[in-house]
């Protein structure tokens, strides 16, 4: 079950006396053991801006209660950081964020040291024990228990599981960067089988493309390439290691009548074959009328996502409060859908993602 935190004012309605009194005695107790946490870790007296219960729901009854711990939001010479600890019991023992933007720095020069080229971005996620369910929000991200000692980031990746993204500027085809250093590669495989580690490099088209991209979320809880499909416009390649051999993808952008297409490129030419007006569009009860665009037609015979860009100023002086509807023909039969479309960060584009997972065609086609 996910872990929810909750604020020391959560609202009593339904909470028996006994229980309101509980959760007052867990947060007036978690703050004394941050307080004291801190100061026998560090030297220092915090000062505190909130305490969080602790909160889980019962899988049976739904209810929130309280789980006996606490997430402290502590400052320090207008620092603010975060400390999780029991709230049942006096103690010390506990875990806290507080050395996290020393830790991002070595990461940072540890890493540009190990791959020999200038990072411009990294996201650095880390757990106090080995994570064995990847999905689970049950430990605290980037909170500690150890005291780190600066200069130790290569022996710290051995004792914590680490999920890390590399992001650069330099439109680079990261397979050539792998060959010519077939030392790192090792090392980051060693690291994904010996420690648990998952990294993933990606190489962006432009420090605009960067900028624009839809989502910078890649590398969060595990889920290196999550969805990394949605920003083929912007990124030419990247490489992951969350196994024990990396895998490469490079990006291939196409265009046809003003429209983009992206597509991991898994072969030599055009992996799409784009036309417009080659289908009908089927009478199968989804659609009224007639499409107000063309029909375009898409093939890919390799499986993987095809993201497919609008320009955003074509889409709204043509196609203004109109619906994008998908056409396919599966295992089922023919199916149509109507597509839920997104936009770009930049504003330019209007975007959605099409499964090809089995290879094949699909149509689309905008509808009054």
């Amino acid at each position: 079950m996910a872990l929810l935190c909750i604020t020391l004012f959560l609202v009593s309605c339904g909470y028996s006396e006994e229980e309101r009194a509980r959760m007052r005695k867990i947060a007036e107790t978690g703050e004394k053991n941050a307080v004291n946490y801190i100061q026998e870790k560090y030297g220092f007296l915090p000062g505190v801006v909130r305490v969080d219960r602790c909160m889980k729901r019962d899988e049976v009854f739904s209810d929130l209660y309280a789980e006996g711990c606490v997430v402290a939001v502590l400052e320090h010479e207008g620092k603010e950081f975060r400390v999780h600890i029991s709230g049942e019991s006096a103690t010390t023992e506990g875990v806290d964020d507080f050395q996290r933007e020393l830790i991002e720095e070595e990461a940072d020069r540890y890493f540009a040291d190990l791959l020999g080229y200038e990072i411009c971005d990294i996201y650095l996620e880390y757990r106090e024990e080995p994570v064995e369910d990847r999905y689970s929000d049950d430990q605290e991200k980037n909170m500690i228990s150890e005291f780190y000692r600066a200069g130790d980031f290569d022996n710290f990746i051995k004792r914590h599981t680490v999920y890390c993204r590399i992001d650069d500027f330099l439109n680079r085809d990261i397979a050539e960067w792998a060959e010519k250093n077939s030392e790192a590669v090792s090392f980051l495989e060693n690291h994904v089988s010996e420690y648990g580690m998952r990294i993933v490099l990606i190489s962006y088209r432009s420090e605009e493309d960067y900028e624009n991209g839809y989502t910078h979320t890649y590398g969060r809880g595990g889920l290196m390439d999550f969805d990394i499909e949605q920003d083929s416009l912007y990124i030419r390649s990247y490489m992951m290691f969350v196994e024990e051999d990396a895998e490469y993808n490079c990006f291939e952008i196409q265009e046809y009548d003003g429209i983009l297409f992206g597509c991991i490129d898994k072969k030599a030419g055009a992996d799409l074959l784009i036309e417009s007006d080659r289908n009908p569009w089927r009478d199968l009860g989804e659609t009224k009328k007639e499409p107000v665009s063309e029909i375009y037609s898409v093939s890919g015979e390799e499986s993987g996502f095809i993201t497919v860009y609008i320009p955003a100023d074509r889409y709204e002086d043509q196609w203004k409060g109109r619906s994008l509807y998908i056409q396919r023909n599966g295992e089922n039969g023919w199916s149509q859908y109507e597509e839920n479309i997104c936009r770009t960060s930049d504003k330019k584009y209007i975007f959605f993602m099409y499964p090809n997972f089995y290879g094949g065609d699909f149509d689309f086609a905008v509808f009054p």
